[in-house]
């Protein structure tokens, strides 16, 4: 432990063990598509190259490892799980304090959206991404494709801030949760039982049959504009969906948080969607008449219950309002 302390308290020798040390890959088996033999795949790969492999199956293990690679300061750690599981370690990571050393990482597909993994390497197969950081590792070359990104920081006094890339309210953050008791209910885990259901409970959602009611809420992006009223769409993200045409954010605006607030009321709703889905805002898609959509850096919700962060539901007391901003930047490898 004293040789530890004493690397870390100098500079040089901190650099030199994070050059000596090899990466490192964190896998979760219980994220939907690790589950399916990739982990395993990955795992034999990644030992044969020299790199480490942590296998971790819920937060407690999942938080000790992130504080052994803080300790030690490896620097490329690389991670196979889900939305959930890349979101409790961005979560850690963006809650240190400001200043402090942070490892690149790289965010391979291993669960059942990969929404975060899409958007950092976008079309990037897991165990082909996988193979190019382990080569990139070996020939020293790792900087060459690490770009800085940052997560959304999400506040609401006095609870901790909460970090994540992609946040969805009003009635999505419903039709997710119902979602999520069906599969308990009937203990369907398939990837197509589960879109199955979304698609035809949301739509049902969407066209106001399925008992759930529009939330009232108050959306004020400074610049971008503001809203009251039943909200139908609540969405925010720093990312980039470079992936696929899904990209329901109007370009407007200036900052890193993305937000999309659709009121109950907006008219032609229905005929207006694909191009929300897409991005591609027409000039009578204001805020005024229902649409806020654009870029802002700060976003205050006022009367928000509950929301959806990265696959994960949080519940919220609608009574304080929920402060969204940019959280710190971080490293992230796109091999």
């Amino acid at each position: 432990m004293s040789a530890l302390v004493a690397g870390l308290a100098s500079p040089d020798r901190a650099v030199a063990a994070e050059v000596a040390l090899p990466p490192c890959l964190i896998v979760n088996p219980r994220s939907f598509q690790a589950s399916r033999g990739l982990a395993e795949q990955a795992t034999a790969l990644a030992l044969a190259q020299g790199a480490e492999v942590v296998t971790v199956d819920g937060p407690a293990a999942l938080r000790t490892a992130i504080e052994s690679i803080l300790a030690r300061r490896q620097r490329q750690v690389m991670v196979l799980a889900g939305d959930g599981t890349v979101c409790a370690i961005v979560d850690q990571l963006s809650s240190l304090a400001p200043g402090a050393w942070i490892p690149d990482l790289l965010v391979l597909p291993g669960g059942r959206t990969n929404l975060t993994a899409a958007d950092l390497v976008p079309g990037g197969q897991a165990l082909a991404t996988l193979t190019r950081a382990l080569s990139r590792s070996r020939e020293q070359c790792w900087d060459a494709a690490v770009e800085e990104r940052c997560a959304l920081r999400i506040e609401q006094v006095p609870a901790p801030p909460r970090h994540g890339f992609f946040l969805a309210g009003a009635l999505i953050d419903s039709v997710i949760r119902q979602c999520h008791r069906h599969r308990a209910d009937h203990n369907h885990h398939g990837e197509l039982s589960t879109v199955a259901y979304l698609l035809q409970f949301g739509v049902r959602a969407l066209f106001g049959r399925s008992g759930l009611v529009c939330p009232p809420l108050r959306v004020d992006a400074g610049e971008c504009g503001t809203q009251q009223g039943a909200a139908r769409l609540l969405l925010a993200t720093t990312l980039l969906h470079r992936a696929g045409l899904f990209d329901p954010y109007a370009p407007r605006g200036q900052g890193d948080v993305r937000v999309t607030s659709v009121t109950a009321d907006a008219p032609r709703f229905w005929r207006s969607l694909p191009r929300l889905l897409t991005g591609r805002f027409s000039k009578s898609m204001t805020a005024e008449a229902g649409f806020l959509s654009g870029r802002c850096k700060r976003l205050q919700i006022s009367g928000l219950t509950g929301y959806m962060l990265d696959g994960e539901t949080f519940d919220v007391d609608p009574t304080r309002p929920v402060i969204i901003t940019a959280g710190p930047r971080l490293r992230f490898l796109r091999p």
